[in-house]
Protein backbone atom coordinates (compact mmCIF):
# COMPACT_ATOMS: atom_id res chain seq x y z
CA UNK A 1 0.00 0.00 0.00
CA UNK A 2 1.04 3.55 -0.77
CA UNK A 3 1.51 5.58 1.98
CA UNK A 4 -0.30 8.88 1.12
CA UNK A 5 1.97 12.16 2.55
CA UNK A 6 0.54 14.02 5.17
CA UNK A 7 1.08 17.71 3.04
CA UNK A 8 0.54 18.09 -1.17
CA UNK A 9 2.07 21.46 -2.09
CA UNK A 10 1.74 22.71 -5.39
CA UNK A 11 3.53 25.72 -6.61
CA UNK A 12 4.71 28.24 -4.09
CA UNK A 13 2.90 28.68 -1.15
CA UNK A 14 1.91 32.48 -0.76
CA UNK A 15 3.49 32.30 2.82
CA UNK A 16 6.11 29.74 4.42
CA UNK A 17 4.81 25.97 5.75
CA UNK A 18 5.86 26.55 8.79
CA UNK A 19 3.38 29.51 9.64
CA UNK A 20 0.61 27.28 7.75
CA UNK A 21 1.24 24.04 10.62
CA UNK A 22 3.88 21.96 8.47
CA UNK A 23 5.75 20.20 10.92
CA UNK A 24 9.38 19.22 9.87
CA UNK A 25 8.47 15.41 10.90
CA UNK A 26 5.68 15.97 8.57
CA UNK A 27 5.88 14.17 4.83
CA UNK A 28 5.75 16.39 2.23
CA UNK A 29 5.37 16.26 -1.75
CA UNK A 30 6.06 19.42 -3.82
CA UNK A 31 4.95 19.88 -7.31
CA UNK A 32 5.47 22.32 -9.53
CA UNK A 33 2.44 23.51 -11.76
CA UNK A 34 4.42 22.28 -14.88
CA UNK A 35 4.51 18.56 -13.24
CA UNK A 36 0.56 18.43 -12.87
CA UNK A 37 -0.73 20.40 -16.01
CA UNK A 38 -2.80 18.20 -18.35
CA UNK A 39 -3.26 18.85 -22.51
CA UNK A 40 -5.99 21.45 -21.56
CA UNK A 41 -3.55 23.38 -19.68
CA UNK A 42 -5.13 22.59 -15.93
CA UNK A 43 -4.41 21.20 -12.78
CA UNK A 44 -6.82 18.50 -12.39
CA UNK A 45 -7.97 17.28 -8.38
CA UNK A 46 -7.93 13.91 -9.06
CA UNK A 47 -5.36 13.49 -11.41
CA UNK A 48 -3.11 14.90 -8.13
CA UNK A 49 -5.26 12.38 -6.10
CA UNK A 50 -4.37 9.48 -8.32
CA UNK A 51 -0.65 10.58 -8.71
CA UNK A 52 0.12 10.49 -4.87
CA UNK A 53 -1.85 7.35 -4.06
CA UNK A 54 -5.36 8.34 -2.41
CA UNK A 55 -6.99 6.74 -5.64
CA UNK A 56 -6.35 3.99 -8.02
CA UNK A 57 -8.33 5.93 -10.66
CA UNK A 58 -9.64 9.01 -11.62
CA UNK A 59 -12.88 6.89 -12.31
CA UNK A 60 -12.66 6.11 -8.13
CA UNK A 61 -12.27 9.88 -7.67
CA UNK A 62 -15.08 10.26 -8.96
CA UNK A 63 -17.38 7.79 -7.56
CA UNK A 64 -16.50 8.73 -4.43
CA UNK A 65 -17.04 12.37 -4.78
CA UNK A 66 -20.58 11.45 -6.44
CA UNK A 67 -21.14 9.88 -2.68
CA UNK A 68 -19.87 12.73 -0.83
CA UNK A 69 -22.07 15.22 -2.88
CA UNK A 70 -25.12 13.11 -2.26
CA UNK A 71 -24.59 12.85 1.55
CA UNK A 72 -26.14 15.46 3.60
CA UNK A 73 -23.18 14.09 6.14
CA UNK A 74 -20.97 16.14 4.41
CA UNK A 75 -20.26 19.80 4.02
CA UNK A 76 -20.84 21.35 0.94
CA UNK A 77 -17.82 23.87 0.65
CA UNK A 78 -17.18 24.10 -3.01
CA UNK A 79 -13.12 23.07 -1.46
CA UNK A 80 -14.19 19.81 -0.66
CA UNK A 81 -15.64 18.84 -4.37
CA UNK A 82 -13.30 16.39 -5.60
CA UNK A 83 -14.12 16.75 -9.18
CA UNK A 84 -12.01 20.41 -10.37
CA UNK A 85 -9.60 22.02 -11.23
CA UNK A 86 -6.78 23.65 -8.98
CA UNK A 87 -6.92 27.37 -10.21
CA UNK A 88 -6.64 29.59 -6.92
CA UNK A 89 -4.32 29.52 -4.20
CA UNK A 90 -6.09 27.18 -1.38
CA UNK A 91 -5.04 25.72 1.91
CA UNK A 92 -7.73 22.23 2.13
CA UNK A 93 -7.74 19.69 4.08
CA UNK A 94 -8.57 16.22 2.75
CA UNK A 95 -10.43 13.18 4.49
CA UNK A 96 -10.98 10.66 2.52
CA UNK A 97 -11.54 6.99 4.28
CA UNK A 98 -8.96 7.03 6.84
CA UNK A 99 -6.29 8.64 4.66
CA UNK A 100 -5.96 12.55 5.95
CA UNK A 101 -3.73 15.08 4.06
CA UNK A 102 -3.63 18.86 3.48
CA UNK A 103 -3.51 20.46 0.18
CA UNK A 104 -1.75 23.67 -0.28
CA UNK A 105 -2.15 25.68 -3.77
CA UNK A 106 -0.07 28.37 -4.06
CA UNK A 107 1.40 30.31 -7.13
CA UNK A 108 2.73 29.72 -10.03
CA UNK A 109 6.09 31.87 -9.45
Amino acid sequence: MKTIPNNVVIGKPLVSLKALGVEATETTVKFTFDQLRNDQGNVFLPHVLKLIGVFDSTNECRRINDQQQKSSKFNKDANLNLWRNLEDPEFTEFKIGKKVFCLIVGSEE
